[in-house]
C-alpha cells in the first residue's frame, strides 16, 4: 500500500484554518484536528482536565466539572509562564494522539491526510508533515475577526495573537500559502487554484501534464 501524503495545516488564530480544513475534507482528505483532540482531553474526568486541576486548581473549573475555558484563557494569554505551563501539561498528550491518528489514517485509502495544528511551529510538528500549508491573514482583519468570534476586547484579541509565533516564522516554514482574508466564496476559489496547481498535484502524487 502506498503511503498517503501528510499535510500540516496551520495559521494564526482566526485566520480561517478550519474553513480550509473543511474544503480539504470535501476533497476526500482525512482531517485530524489538534484543537478537537485538546478539547476532548480537557473534558471532565479526562487526563488533560486532571492535570490542569492539579496544577492550576479547582478555581478554573465550573461546579459541574467542566473546565472554565474563558477564565483559563484570560490567565494564560496574559501570562507567558502560565501558557508555557499549560502547554507542558497538554502537548505531549496531544502529540501522542496525533501520531496515533496518522498511523490509523495511513491504513485507509484516501488522497491526503490533513493535520490542522494551530501551534504547528511552536510545538515543532514539522517532522510529522510532508508539506505545510499556512493560512495567512492581515493583522487588522485578524483582530476584528477574533473580537467578533470570541467576544473579546481589542487588547485581549491582540494578546492571544501575540501568544502565537510571529507570522514571519510561519511564512518561512510554508510550502503552500492561501489567504484567509476574504469571504468563503473567495476562499473556495483560492483553494481550487491551490488544489489544481501542478505543485500541489505533484505533492499528492498525481501525474502532471507537461
Amino acid at each position: 500500500m502506498n503511503r498517503t501524503p501528510v499535510l500540516g495545516l496551520t495559521g494564526g488564530i482566526a485566520s480561517g484554518k478550519s474553513a480550509v480544513a473543511q474544503l480539504f475534507r470535501q476533497q476526500g482528505a482525512t482531517l485530524i484536528d489538534a484543537d478537537q483532540i485538546a478539547h476532548r482531553l480537557m473534558l471532565p474526568g479526562q487526563v488533560g482536565a486532571q492535570r490542569i486541576k492539579k496544577v492550576f486548581g479547582a478555581a478554573y473549573f465550573h461546579a459541574d466539572g467542566q473546565l472554565n475555558r474563558q477564565k483559563l484563557g484570560q490567565l494564560v494569554f496574559n501570562d507567558q509562564a502560565a501558557l508555557d505551563k499549560l502547554n507542558t501539561l497538554l502537548q505531549i498528550l496531544i502529540r501522542t494522539e496525533i501520531i496515533q491518528a496518522i498511523a490509523a489514517a495511513q491504513l485507509q485509502v484516501q488522497p491526503l491526510i490533513v493535520i490542522e495544528i494551530p501551534l504547528l511551529f511552536e510545538q515543532h510538528y514539522q517532522p510529522l508533515c510532508d508539506r505545510i500549508l499556512v493560512v495567512t491573514i492581515s493583522p487588522e482583519i485578524q483582530v476584528q475577526r477574533l473580537q467578533q468570534r470570541n467576544h473579546l476586547t481589542a487588547v485581549d484579541a491582540k494578546a492571544r495573537i501575540a501568544a502565537q509565533v510571529a507570522p514571519e516564522v510561519r511564512l518561512a516554514g510554508a510550502d503552500f500559502l492561501i489567504s484567509g482574508d476574504r469571504d468563503l466564496q473567495s476562499l473556495q476559489k483560492s483553494f481550487t487554484q491551490l488544489w489544481q496547481s501542478p505543485s500541489f498535484q505533484r505533492f499528492l502524487g498525481q501525474p502532471v501534464g507537461k
